[in-house]
């Protein structure tokens, strides 16, 4: 019996960062988070979903969350991030790959996040398709350096590790 091929294998690595507003909310891997301060952007502004998609689009080189969801696409508007990251599943799909593991962070000094990282881990994997275990979600505070550790933005990175179906 002729052994089965390896599958292929690729690594994606997305950012992103957003400037905090009053009176905006704060989503961040889907959880709406308690905060006097959030994102005033033309979709939910949820960084880590968005940083996600720039980690999936990345590894099959196929541009990034502004080539797949643009800013100027009115159905964006006022968008849940998490179903970007739900839609770029398909796109995948399509390009033969699925995800097998996430590792990302938010960065935030003025929140704690603590408290919500159970959530956006659960919601990043129930929108991928994968165990909860497959995926890490970590904050930072940044010392008060920068504008994340200074509250006035937040920003998110992800590396996602894609296999391909080798049975075709």
């Amino acid at each position: 019996m002729p052994a089965a091929p390896n599958p292929d294998v690729r690594v994606g690595l997305g950012y992103d960062i957003h400037r905090l507003h009053a009176g905006h909310p704060l989503v961040l891997g889907g959880v709406a988070v308690p905060s006097p301060v959030g994102f005033d952007t033309h979709s939910d502004g949820d960084v880590l979903s968005h940083a996600l998609v720039d980690a999936m689009a990345g590894a099959v080189a196929d541009g990034d969350l502004g080539t797949h969801f643009p800013e100027d696409d009115p159905a964006a508007d006022d968008a849940r991030s998490l179903d970007f990251v739900v839609a770029f599943r398909q796109t995948l799909a399509d390009h033969g790959y699925r995800v097998t593991s996430v590792d990302s962070f938010v960065v935030l000094g003025t929140v704690r996040l603590s408290p919500y990282l159970h959530a956006m881990k659960g919601n990043l994997a129930g929108a991928l398709g994968l165990d909860p275990d497959r995926v890490s979600v970590k904050a930072r505070s940044n010392d008060g350096i920068g504008p994340e550790g200074q509250g006035t933005a937040a920003s998110a990175t992800a590396v996602v590790l894609l296999t391909s179906d080798p049975s075709g």
